[in-house]
């Protein structure tokens, strides 16, 4: 219900914000608050997807530990509705949204297996932790032993878990390689920007000289993509009217979507999830952003 109230607020801000930059009749202000209160929904919204991811995260993480403690527990002979209880006043991080409410239902005498099988299909969108219930379910029904089941459940997760630390520690490097992508490719972006193109511009070169700007005789539908890219330029990156702005604009625009996309194939590469790439994105997002004005400022950017 708090998350739902931020992300109103949010949007109401971002919306008021919008509707600011445009009663200020300055194309400059309003490009600048459309950009920035997208900008900022983005990653409030994308901040609350990976809440929830690391939330499962941390859940998958202690789930052995708590079927450890149960097991434990139950080997001292205590029945399972007691373990559950004794073990629910533990502390197991976001793992106590699901042991705590199941100690309660004990409580109110609601069968153990019908206990099973609804967390089963309220914590279906994490399959180890569902098929983890389905499992105790199973064996509670059959009444087979229920110890040595538990113990074979929580060393096989523990396992799970340990090789995808494994991994991710492997697979990191490959993170930090995606960054370097990123600023070589300001790099590039730079070295065509001061070399290749006022080359190529020269009128001097038969045949070449004006060709490279496709905006600079626009006709049709290609005036509104133009207009948009010139409305970039001028408004957000701070060109000066009336100078070249078609490729200032498309660099810009290859940077940003290869920081978005970077970013996510980072998540998926080192933690196995795209909603993991949420906060590379968001990164690499902000640095290209930073990048193009500062580089813009120093005249490093811009024809």
């Amino acid at each position: 219900m708090e998350e739902n109230k931020i992300k109103a607020s949010v949007l109401v801000f971002s919306l008021l914000l919008v509707l600011f930059g445009y009663l200020s009749k300055d194309s400059g202000i309003f490009a600048n608050t459309l950009i920035l209160s997208a900008f900022f929904s983005f990653s409030v919204f994308a901040f609350f997807e990976y809440r929830k991811y690391r939330e499962r995260k941390e859940m998958e993480e202690k789930f052995p530990i708590f079927l450890h403690d149960l097991t434990q527990t139950l080997a001292t002979g205590v029945p399972l509705h007691k373990a559950i209880k004794i073990v629910s006043k533990y502390d197991y991080g976001s793992l106590n949204k699901i042991v705590r409410p199941i100690a309660n239902q004990i409580s109110w005498n609601i069968p153990i297996i019908k206990i099973f099988d609804r967390f089963a299909e309220k914590t279906k969108d994490n399959k180890r932790i569902s098929t983890a219930f389905r499992i105790l379910k199973e064996s509670q029904m059959s009444g087979g032993n229920l110890v040595s089941v538990l113990t074979s459940l929580s060393e096989s997760l523990e396992m799970i878990n340990q090789m995808e630390k494994e991994r991710s520690s492997i697979l990191r490097q490959y993170t930090v390689m995606i960054y370097a992508i990123s600023f070589i490719f300001l790099g590039v972006v730079v070295m065509i920007n001061k070399l290749l193109i006022p080359i190529f511009s020269n009128p001097q070169i038969s045949g070449v000289g004006g060709i490279l700007d496709p905006c600079s005789t626009c006709a049709g539908i290609s005036c509104n993509v133009c207009n948009g890219l010139a409305f970039i330029s001028y408004n957000f990156i701070g060109l000066k009217e009336g100078k070249p702005y078609y490729y200032v604009s498309i660099f810009f625009l290859l940077s940003f979507i290869q920081a978005i996309f970077g970013g996510l194939v980072a998540g998926q590469v080192a933690e196995g999830s795209v909603k993991a790439g949420i906060k590379h994105s968001i990164i690499l997002t902000a640095i290209v952003i930073g990048a193009f004005l500062l580089l813009f400022r120093i005249g490093l950017i811009g024809v």
